[in-house]
């Protein structure tokens, strides 16, 4: 600082010593510049917790953390866990320093208002919000909203109604405090089915399923890329709930709605390398965010027949004092849940985007991840294929959520494969981190850490799946782990065990009042793919292969999508009309 001050000087003075007042204009540039780059890289926090993953001070060594931690991110956060066993500690990712948080801590924080602790906040800052365009309802709960009420109600089958609250429509609005209060177990209890949702998604499984799959005999393995087969069939599924027929079986919108994840994550990659001072430029110059305009622009368009057709039958119904029929689909639900001024085609079709964000990949891999472990695990797919068969036939061979919901094995083979690989939330994470949360006030825990406003924070998923103080045996795969341990328990208290359920130490689909709100649809969808694979076919690995290793980037952990399986077409007729 010295040195640029003395330079100042002599510029006003023009003692130069021969060079040029541009060139050290010039230089002066380029040390502001460097003190600004410094400013934005520094891992300084007010914290003063440990700081992991730095050899070296200085703008180059954060850097070279930064770069070192993509490579070795899950190794980094490994030894920070076991160097400081319940304490906190800063990692430095790719482009965030993020203070990792204890399970007691996520405990305390998961209920914290969204005013002072926001996950929203932390989706839009780490996505790039300001560029990608996903800052835009970061302080709104359309889509949360929707899917934890609207989604969950449409495919429960036979809830009982509360007989204080037996109207559906005396359930408490979203806009309400007391509707945060609720639990999902008991807004379950408060929500009339409809149940319509159901049968969309069984027909538009089978579609799928017999649409994308090579065709496969009852003498020969057929090799399948099986993770193009998921991930279509899951944006097919999700489609038919989110927009409906015909636009779910169009061409375009499913490339739409799949390829929007890769530009997002695409565009976030290029801008997190970018030092803040130089992303506005990087993206003029560039066109960084151009596929996301297109992949938006498309969208629009496609949608824009839909929207009108519906926003007009709404408009004339309310002219003329008549009653229209109601869509059942996300994009109607939507459409009712947004304020005045958001009902527009561009606003929905932002929301069908964002729709897919959260759901089509991270479904598609949590699938993937399993089915890969279930054909490593070859002892588990009689079981869990005989378990189904009974379930559904002692269910009127219906495939309801009522026979889901008993698939205990089933349920238990899922929670045991995502265990130690992935965590989930609202949006796309196949994180070694989760519980992701922005400060938005400064904030002392009970345990006296201070937490400052801006500061991000993060739990370390992975390292909690598979802490011997948190799990019995944690490097053995046992399928049926949490099987067992609710037939241990007693009854009620088993459903702790139950894949969708959460808690402070159990992150694969977050925790408290932001757990991923899609967590009933994305499980009961992933069992229904399930049922209608083993059912029909057996599947396992090439002569020779085996479970690949995840692959590990930075913060993410995901099964290599290059894998592919045999399939063979089981003999006899289907056991089940639905098939």
């Amino acid at each position: 600082m010295a040195i640029s001050i003395q330079l100042l000087d002599y510029a006003e003075e023009k003692k130069l010593y021969g060079y040029s007042l541009f060139s050290t204009t010039l230089a002066l540039l380029f040390l502001g510049l460097f003190l600004l780059l410094k400013k934005d890289w520094s891992t300084h926090s007010a914290t003063k917790l440990p700081i992991v993953g730095i050899e070296s001070p200085g703008y180059f060594g954060i850097a070279n953390a930064r770069s070192n931690f993509v490579a070795n991110g899950f190794h980094i956060l490994r030894n920070a866990y076991q160097k400081y066993p319940g304490k906190n500690f800063v990692v430095t990712t790719y482009g965030h320093d993020k203070v990792v948080l204890t399970h007691e801590q996520v405990k305390e924080l998961s209920n914290a208002p969204d005013d002072t602790i926001s996950s929203s906040h932390a989706a839009a800052e780490t996505l790039m919000g300001e560029y990608t365009g996903l800052d835009r309802f970061v302080d709104t709960k359309y889509v949360e909203d929707v899917v934890r009420v609207k989604l969950t109600q449409n495919l429960v089958i036979g809830v009982k109604i509360n007989k204080k609250n037996p109207d559906p429509e005396h359930t408490p609005s979203p806009d309400s405090k007391l509707f945060h209060q609720y639990s999902d177990s008991e807004l379950l209890t408060k929500i009339q089915s409809t149940a319509t949702l159901k049968e969309a998604i069984l027909e538009e499984t089978r579609f799928a399923l017999n649409t994308e799959l090579p065709e496969c005999t009852t003498g020969e393995w057929t090799p399948v890329d099986i993770f193009t087969l998921i991930i279509r069939m899951v944006a097919r599924m999700s489609g038919r709930a989110f927009v409906g027929l015909p636009l779910c079986r169009n061409e375009d919108w499913l490339k739409i709605t799949i390829q929007f994840t890769t530009d997002v994550f695409m565009t976030q990659s290029k801008l997190t390398s970018v030092p803040k001072l130089f992303r506005p430029l990087y993206v003029f110059m560039r066109g960084s965010a151009k596929d996301l305009a297109g992949d938006r622009k498309k969208a629009e368009s496609l949608l824009a027949p839909i929207i009108r057709k519906r926003l007009e039958e709404e408009r004339l119904a309310e002219k003329n004092g008549t009653v229209i029929r109601k869509h059942n689909d996300m994009l109607e639900w939507l459409s009712d849940r947004v304020h005045p001024q958001d009902k527009n085609l561009e606003v929905l079709s932002e929301l069908q985007l964002i729709l897919s964000l959260a759901s089509i990949h991270s479904t598609s891999l949590s699938f993937f991840n399993a089915i890969l472990d279930l054909a490593e695990h070859q002892e588990y797919i009689q079981p869990i294929r005989e378990e189904i068969e009974a379930i559904i036939s002692a269910n009127n061979g219906v495939l309801d959520r009522a026979a889901l919901r008993k698939m205990r094995k089933t349920d238990s083979f899922f929670k045991e494969s995502m265990r130690g690989k992935i965590g989930l939330s609202m949006f796309l994470t196949f994180r070694e981190v989760s519980f992701n949360r922005k400060v938005l006030k400064d904030y002392t825990l009970s345990d006296g850490t201070y937490l400052p406003k801006g500061t991000l924070i993060a739990a370390p998923t992975l390292m909690f799946s598979t802490d011997p103080d948190f799990i019995e045996d944690p490097g053995v795969f046992d399928g049926f782990r949490w099987y067992k341990k609710s037939l241990e328990t007693e009854r009620g208290a088993g459903r702790r065990h139950y894949w969708a359920t959460t808690a402070s130490n159990d992150l694969t689909f977050g925790h408290g009042k932001h757990a991923c709100p899609g967590r009933f649809f994305a499980t009961e969808e992933m069992k229904i793919i399930l049922t209608f694979i083993l059912l029909q076919y057996d599947i396992k690995y090439p002569e020779g292969q085996s479970r690949p290793a995840n692959i590990n980037r930075g913060e993410f952990s995901t099964p290599d999508a290059t894998q592919k399986l045999l399939l063979k077409k089981l003999p006899g007729p289907k056991k089940f009309s639905f098939l």
